[in-house]
């Protein structure tokens, strides 16, 4: 017989939540910590669980049980890694406290010290935060916890990934030596073995599964696809997913950004989250993706960490994580509440093993998956088509004279044709534009191809240190050369990121353009430009994974192509799942 809520033994308030809430059936996590916290007054507990598995609920229905609701002052707190999982706890507890009259609230950084210090002094019964907030708030004395009984560490294992060591380590020596810790987080790492051994006593430990992942609808794949053709692979399955709406994780803050810049460049609608973005960045990336402004949301599993985001389609994962357990927290956030959901993974052909480890380690199938072709993604474009008609059936047209004599005067023929022309122009013409991709490339297709970033050997790559942030773009680039008397013709390719614009030059221009960008001023500072340096048999320094030559070999003219645009292409209408 399946256990629901009601054998815990709840007060009928926080009972009568659940119900309402629609929260009938525990969790493998839940029904594990909910009653060992119940049932013992003082207790030192660690809850080992991914993400997705309701681990809030696990620590937070015991945890109001703990209060004295009688007593205003701070009896708990709940320390998280980030701004936004401080605000998913609070969230999520808030509802059951209020029906029992405690008050809970998020202290963070990015927000209002003076509103947060105005809060605490009406009174917080448990507090969430964020490490370095709290310490702010400890050493101003706006927040007390010598009176907490109950600290929460919640994604330990991140917090300390994060560097917060020495910040935790500080926020317990404000509190009194008698306080139960309850510590969750997803891995086993030293670090967490550390704070087990010198902050908790006899802790108890409860895991769920680890042969099993969290998600049981989502479907699981891998593409041996090169680092420099992820991009354009990453493009034809979002594609080929006419709704296509999830993450897109990349290892690195660096990688994070070039690739969201190069989507965007390809009029995809996309975000980046990572770690060097303020508050304000982040909140206003957050809610546009949760209002799917943007519907593709490049990120680091740091950054992510916390957002949780409904009816998500896809996690794309553009590079692997560093361990196994964070390919969980990946995936599962897609396939959620019955929904189904698709993780596709790139990898290299040495890193089968890891797929393959994968699957004996979490009894997961991972199936190979090629690349879409040009017919995948036409036939995932005609099912916009076919939306697209209806809804414009659908409207009722202003009676337009004019316009009316116009249409009634064509012939049925043209009538056709110039239809089936405009749906073409508008959802597949793109698709002819570039060199078809046949199935998953091999490794051997892209390391035997040489040359500069876009495998052609008769250009050569130069830098400018300017770009996007400094407010410069390719078309003073074009009036520096013009002024020295050079065509900007000269110019095969050009592509701006934050900080740099690249360029690729005819061999026998390279020293004629150098000589006419050097010491000119740009952005507000005398520049020099400088031929990219090589390596990786003649992999530019700069690719990193992302631009480069389109994965089908060939190179792609406007925004959408190989990682820049041709001198003097117009930009495409906004896509990824997609159009306005």
């Amino acid at each position: 017989m399946n256990q629901t809520f009601k054998d815990f033994n709840l007060l009928p308030e926080i009972q009568k939540q659940l119900d309402t809430l629609g929260f009938t059936t525990p969790t493998e996590i839940q029904a594990k910590a909910i009653p060992v916290l119940l049932e013992k007054s003082k207790v030192d507990l660690h809850g080992q669980a991914q993400t997705g598995t309701g681990k809030t609920l696990a620590f937070g229905i015991p945890l109001l049980h703990r209060i004295d609701r009688k007593n205003k002052q701070t009896q708990a707190l709940i320390i998280a890694p980030t701004r936004e999982l401080a605000l998913q706890i609070c969230d999520s507890i808030r509802p059951l406290a209020d029906a029992i009259g405690i008050s809970v609230d998020a202290i963070y950084g990015g927000a209002s010290i003076e509103a947060q210090v105005r809060n605490l002094r009406r009174g917080v019964q448990i507090v969430v935060g964020t490490p370095g907030r709290l310490n702010d708030h400890l050493r101003r004395k706006t927040l007390v916890i010598a009176t907490v009984s109950t600290l929460v560490l919640d994604e330990a294992d991140i917090m300390l990934d994060m560097g917060f060591k020495d910040e935790v380590d500080e926020i317990l020596r404000f509190m009194p030596d008698d306080r139960e810790i309850w510590l969750f987080s997803a891995t086993v790492k030293s670090g967490i073995n550390n704070i087990m051994a010198s902050h908790m006593k006899d802790p108890v430990s409860v895991r769920i599964s680890k042969t099993k992942i969290a998600t049981g609808t989502t479907h699981h794949y891998y593409s041996v696809v090169p680092m420099r053709g992820r991009l354009s692979a990453l493009c034809r399955f979002i594609e080929s997913a006419p709704h296509f709406y999830g993450f897109v994780f990349c290892q690195t803050k660096m990688l994070t950004g070039e690739i969201a810049e190069q989507m965007l460049l390809r009029g995809y609608r996309v975000g980046a989250l990572h770690g060097d973005m303020s508050q304000s960045q982040r909140n206003a990336v957050i809610s546009r993706f949760k209002a799917k402004e943007i519907t593709i949301l490049v990120a680091t599993d740091v950054a992510a960490r916390g957002i949780d985001v409904a009816n998500l389609t896809h996690v794309i994962n553009y590079s692997l994580s560093e361990d196994q357990e964070s390919y969980v927290h990946r995936t599962g956030r897609t396939g959620r509440a019955g929904r189904e959901g698709i993780a596709i993974t790139f990898i290299n052909k040495g890193e089968l093993r890891y797929i393959q480890n994968m699957q004996r380690k979490f009894s997961l199938v991972i199936d190979p998956i090629n690349v879409p072709t040009r017919e995948v993604i036409i036939q995932a474009r005609m099912q916009e088509v076919g939306e697209y008609l209806t809804s414009i059936v659908e409207r009722t047209a202003p009676e337009e004279q004019s316009l009316n004599k116009f249409v009634d005067d064509l012939s049925e023929e043209q009538r056709k044709n110039g239809l089936k022309q405009i749906l073409f122009d508008k959802f597949l013409k793109s698709i002819y534009e570039e060199e078809e991709f046949s199935g998953t490339p091999s490794l051997d297709q892209y390391e035997s191809r040489g040359g500069g970033s876009y495998g052609d050997s008769s250009t050569q790559e130069i830098f400018i240190p300017v770009g996007h942030e400094d407010g410069v773009d390719r078309e003073e680039v074009f009036a520096l050369l013009k002024e020295s008397n050079i065509s900007p013709d000269v110019i095969v390719r050009i592509r701006a990121i934050k900080r740099r614009i690249f360029m690729h030059v005819p061999h026998d221009k390279v020293a004629t353009v150098i000589d006419a960008l050097n010491n000119k001023t740009l952005g507000g500072r005398r520049i020099r430009a400088a031929i990219a340096e090589s390596n990786d048999g003649g992999q530019s320094h700069d690719r990193r994974g992302f631009g480069g030559r389109s994965s089908g070999g060939g190179q792609r003219s406007g925004p959408r192509g190989g990682g820049g645009y041709s001198r003097g292409a117009s930009r495409g209408a906004p896509r990824g799942g997609r159009r306005d």
